[in-house]
C-alpha cells in the first residue's frame, strides 16, 4: 500500500468515527475547523451572492450580432456567467431566462464532448455536450434571482431525462423557467422548482428543487460501511488512459483511488473558475460544478471497474451543503457508497469533506444508468486512433499484406449508432449517413461496411508504417466513384497511396478487404432459392459444369451452399473488375474445386479471374485474390 493511500484511509476511518461532522460554516468568512467550534450555533448566517437586481442581471450592446449578450462586465465579482436574457419576471415569484449556450463562450463545454475527436473534427461535430452539473448551476443561478440575499443551501429532486447537447451547431437556446417559490415559515427556507428546456421541446431537459434560506440546515445523514475488496487506480492514470473522456477543466480527481465492492474513495481539487468561461473571468458560481462533476467520474469509475459497465448520471434526491467551496487548490476527500445495484441503474450516496477535516457537503440517492457495451466499443471511445470495432477474418490464400475485417450489429448492442457515425464518419461522409435515416436497415448497414473498411484501411496503413498508432477513421472519407466502387479519399496528406477496398453487405453483418491492388469481396447467407435461380445466373455451358463438379444428389442445402458460392464468386469478380454484374452470364465458371475455389472468366477477356470462397457458419465469404487458372 502505497503512503498516499494509507493516508487516504486514515482520513476516512476518522471522517466515519467523529460524531461530529459535518459542520457547518458561515460564507466567505471561515476559513478553518477551528473557527467552527468556537460558534454558538451550528447554524450561520450565510451569503451566497450579493442581493441581485433585475436591472443588473444582464445587459444588451449592440453589435454585428445582436443575439449575442454580455452577460456581464469581464472581471466581475458580481458576475453570474448563466443569466441570459430575462422573458419574464415577476419579482419573487417567477422568472424565465433565455441563455445561449455557445462554444466560443462555454469554454468548459470543450472537455464535455463524447466524440474524441481533436484536430480531426470541429467540437460542434464531436456532440458537446452540457454536464448535468453545470444545469444544476444554471438552475441555481436563475432560482437565486427570485430571493435575491438567500444563500442556496442545497436541491432536490434532480431529474435528468435528456442530454443538452450542441449537435452539429456552435450555439444552442435554454429556456430556463424557475417559479412555484414556497417557504417553510417553520424553517425558513424557500423551495423553488427549475427546469431547463430546450429548443422544440415541451418537457424539461432537466428539473430540481432549489433550496434557499439564510442558514445551512443538517437534515442528511449518510452513512458507509467498511472497504472490502479494494482495487487500487489512480486518478493520472484514469485520465492518461480516457477511462473518462473529460478534459482538463473538469479533470478534478488526484491521487489515489480507492474501488471497492460496495463504494469508493478518493479526492478531488478544487479548481479555479476563471477558465471555464470566455468574457466572464470571475464568475459568481453558486455549486462548484466542475468538482460535482468530478463526483460523478469516480462514480462512473466504481461502475466501469466493479461491474464492466459505463454508466451515466440521471438525477439524485437531495444535495446538503454545509459551507461554501473551498479556496481553489484545495484537496477534497470524497466518500462513496453504492445503496442499490440493480440491473439497469445503480444509486449511491456521497459526502465530500473540505480538506480541513469537516463536511462540506452530502449527496443522498446519486443515480446512474448502466450500459451494457462490449470492450472492443468501449476502448475504441477511449483512444480511437489505437483500437479497432472490427473483427479480423482469416480468409484461404490472403496474401498477408491483406487485411479483411467483419462487423455484424450484435458486436454493437445498446451503443448508440448515431454517437458511433460521429466517430467513424468524416465530415463529409455524415450526410450520407444522416440521409439514410429513412430505412434504417440500410442505414445501419451502411454505417457496418464503413467501420468495417475504415478498420481495414487504417490497420493496412499502420502495418505499413511500422506502428501501433493508426489514423482517427474520420480523418478521411470513403466515397464511390463513378462506376459506383468504394474508394478512399482525403487521406493524401497521410498517405500518399491508399489501399483498394472492397466492402459488402448481407443482412446484420459487413465485410470488407484493403491492399495494394484491386480486390473484391462479397457475402451471401446460404438460403432456399428460386428453382430457376440458377438458370438466371448461369449459362447452359455452366449449369454442365456445375452437375459435373457438384453431385447433383446432395441435400438441398449443400445445394444451396454451392450455387451461394458461383453468386458470391461472380459478384466478387464484377467488383474486382470495377464494373458490377448487371448481366451474371458475362462472367463465366470454367472452373470449380471441391475446396471452394472457382474460375470465372470475364466475357471479352482471355484471363480468368481465380476466386476463393469459404463458408463461415450460415454464409459464403468470396474474395478473388488473383488472376490464373485452376490448374
Amino acid at each position: 500500500m502505497t503512503t498516499e493511500t494509507a493516508e487516504l484511509l486514515s482520513k476516512l476511518t476518522a471522517a466515519l468515527e467523529n460524531d461530529a461532522l459535518p459542520l457547518l460554516g458561515r460564507m466567505y468568512e471561515v476559513q478553518a475547523a477551528r473557527e467552527l467550534e468556537m460558534q454558538e450555533s451550528i447554524e450561520a448566517p450565510v451569503q451566497s451572492f450579493q442581493p441581485v437586481a433585475t436591472d443588473v442581471l444582464y445587459s444588451q450592446e449592440a453589435g454585428e450580432n445582436p443575439d449575442e449578450r454580455k452577460y456581464a462586465e469581464s472581471g466581475s465579482e458580481r458576475a453570474m456567467p448563466f443569466i441570459g436574457q430575462i422573458l419574464q419576471h415577476i419579482p419573487g415569484e417567477s422568472i424565465v431566462i433565455e441563455r445561449i449556450l455557445n462554444l466560443a463562450e462555454d469554454l468548459y463545454l470543450a472537455d464535455h464532448a463524447f466524440v474524441h475527436a481533436q484536430g480531426v473534427k470541429p467540437l460542434s461535430a464531436c456532440l458537446p455536450v452540457l454536464p448535468m452539473t453545470f444545469s444544476l448551476e444554471v438552475m441555481a443561478e436563475v432560482a437565486a434571482c427570485l430571493v435575491p440575499g438567500l444563500g442556496l443551501i442545497g436541491l432536490e429532486d434532480i431529474k435528468a431525462t435528456r442530454w443538452i447537447e450542441l449537435a452539429d451547431t456552435d450555439k444552442l437556446a435554454v429556456r430556463i423557467t424557475a417559479g412555484q417559490t414556497r417557504l417553510d415559515p417553520a424553517r425558513q427556507i424557500y423551495r423553488i422548482e427549475a427546469a431547463i428546456y430546450t429548443v422544440g421541446q415541451t418537457m424539461p431537459a432537466i428539473s430540481a428543487s432549489l433550496l434557499f434560506a439564510s442558514h445551512y440546515r443538517l437534515d442528511l445523514t449518510v452513512g458507509f460501511t467498511q472497504f472490502a475488496g479494494v482495487k487500487q487506480l489512480t486518478a493520472e492514470q484514469v485520465y492518461q488512459e480516457r477511462h473518462m473522456f473529460h478534459g482538463p477543466r473538469l479533470q478534478c480527481l488526484v491521487g489515489e483511488i480507492l474501488l471497492g465492492d460496495h463504494g469508493a474513495a478518493g479526492e478531488l481539487i478544487t479548481r479555479s473558475s476563471g477558465n471555464l468561461f470566455r468574457s466572464v473571468l470571475k464568475p459568481q458560481l453558486l455549486l462548484d460544478p466542475a468538482l460535482l462533476d468530478g463526483v460523478g467520474q469516480l462514480v462512473g469509475i466504481w461502475a466501469m471497474e466493479r461491474r464492466q459497465r459505463s454508466a451515466f448520471p440521471i438525477g439524485f434526491k437531495k444535495l446538503e451543503l454545509y459551507q461554501p467551496t473551498p479556496p481553489a487548490g484545495t484537496r477534497v476527500p470524497v466518500r462513496i457508497e453504492i445503496t442499490r445495484d440493480e440491473v439497469k441503474t445503480f444509486h449511491a450516496d456521497i459526502e465530500i469533506q473540505d480538506g480541513a477535516g469537516a463536511v462540506w457537503m452530502r449527496i443522498h440517492d446519486w443515480g446512474m444508468f448502466k450500459f451494457r457495451w462490449a470492450q472492443k466499443l468501449l476502448d475504441f471511445r477511449r483512444l480511437p486512433t489505437q483500437y479497432l470495432v472490427s473483427d479480423p477474418v482469416t480468409l484461404p490464400s490472403l496474401a498477408p499484406a491483406t487485411i479483411c475485417r467483419i462487423l455484424s450489429s450484435s458486436k454493437l448492442t445498446g451503443f448508440d449508432a448515431g454517437l458511433l457515425a460521429r466517430y467513424f464518419l468524416h465530415m463529409d461522409e455524415f450526410p450520407t449517413f444522416t440521409g439514410k435515416a429513412g430505412v434504417p436497415q440500410r442505414q445501419q448497414q451502411w454505417l457496418l461496411g464503413r467501420i468495417a473498411a475504415k478498420d481495414a484501411v487504417r490497420a493496412w496503413i499502420a502495418a505499413r508504417k511500422h506502428t501501433e498508432e493508426m489514423l482517427h477513421p474520420a480523418s478521411f472519407a470513403i466515397e464511390n466513384d463513378e462506376r459506383g466502387q468504394p474508394v478512399v479519399k482525403r487521406l493524401e496528406a497521410l498517405e500518399p497511396i491508399p489501399p483498394k477496398i472492397s466492402i459488402a453487405h448481407c443482412e446484420d453483418r459487413a465485410i470488407a478487404i484493403a491492399q495494394s491492388g484491386p480486390v473484391g469481396v462479397d457475402i451471401e447467407r446460404i438460403s432456399a432459392r428460386n428453382p430457376g435461380f440458377l438458370e438466371t445466373i448461369t449459362s447452359e455451358a455452366e449449369r454442365v459444369l456445375f452437375s459435373e463438379q457438384i453431385n447433383m444428389g446432395d441435400p438441398a442445402d449443400k445445394m444451396e451452399e454451392w450455387i451461394t458460392r458461383l453468386w458470391c464468386a461472380k459478384e466478387v469478380v464484377g467488383k474486382l473488375m470495377g464494373i458490377g454484374v448487371d448481366v451474371p452470364q458475362h462472367f463465366e465458371a470454367t472452373a470449380i474445386a471441391i475446396d471452394g475455389t472457382i474460375q470465372i472468366r470475364p466475357q471479352g477477356s482471355d484471363r480468368p479471374v481465380f476466386v476463393n470462397t469459404s463458408r463461415d457458419n450460415d454464409f459464403i465469404i468470396a474474395h478473388a485474390i488473383t488472376r490464373a487458372r485452376i490448374a
